[in-house]
């Protein structure tokens, strides 16, 4: 079973040139990297809030993709914290800004995916605000966009995907990651013979399952119900 791991860019503030004018000025430049080296070494010690305030000054700083590595730190700083809704906010930022990356800052693909990690990681923080509801929105775009070439890979991102519709009410789409993902599920497990894991694909034709039904999609229902009674019957 494929699982996600977090990757985070590290940060790195450039310069970058036109001709006589460069887009981060010598003095400004030093103030950046003075902040950046607090923020680091108050990280370093555990001292969180003296970091978070360094971070601060830095988000308008660098390029677009060393802003990614800032709010990721901002996030990761109100984390450690306890303060889930400010961090949340921060990997909300920090997903809109991969999605706004150009193609010679990095590949579509891997900024499409990578903003898909901080925004499970963002509707997870604001579980509960009322801004959920927004950021779920983005969220869906995000995941749909990742999943346009099916859930090959995307085993654990599929299967949040579909608890964390299901639980928002969101019944039509939970059913969707539930039984896409149980169907690449499916194929590993025959192939592998893991008995484990042709357990937790029941679980989720189940799953797809119950959310269909709840969707008024009795016919993905049916399916995924006799999906899951086809392998119960696999020895």
């Amino acid at each position: 079973m494929t699982s996600a791991m977090r990757r985070e860019q590290p940060t790195h503030l450039r310069i970058y040139s036109d001709g006589e004018r460069t887009l981060i000025s010598r003095l400004r430049l030093r103030g950046s990297m003075s902040h950046l080296v607090e923020a680091i070494e108050a990280e370093a010690r555990g001292d969180f809030g003296t970091a978070l305030e360094h971070y601060a000054k830095l988000t308008e700083s660098g390029s677009s993709l060393d802003r990614v590595g800032i709010f990721q730190a901002l996030a990761r700083g109100h984390e450690k914290l306890g303060r889930l809704k400010e961090a949340g906010v921060w990997r909300r930022r920090a997903g809109q800004a991969y999605l706004h990356l150009k193609d010679d800052e990095m590949a579509r693909d891997e900024r499409q995916y990578l903003a898909l990690v901080e925004y499970r990681n963002a509707v997870q923080d604001l579980h509960g605000d009322p801004s959920l509801k927004d950021v779920a929105k983005e969220y869906a775009a995000v995941l749909k966009d990742n999943f346009s070439g099916g859930a090959e890979g995307l085993t654990h991102e599929g299967l949040f995907a579909g608890a964390f519709f299901r639980a928002l009410g969101d019944h039509l789409t939970a059913a969707k990651y539930f039984f896409d993902t149980a169907e690449v599920m499916s194929e590993q497990a025959s192939t592998s013979g893991d008995a484990d894991l042709r357990q937790a694909t029941i679980l989720a034709y189940e799953r797809a399952m119950d959310s269909a039904t709840k969707a008024g999609r009795a016919d993905v229902a049916r399916v995924a119900q006799m999906r899951a009674y086809d392998l119960r019957q696999t020895k």
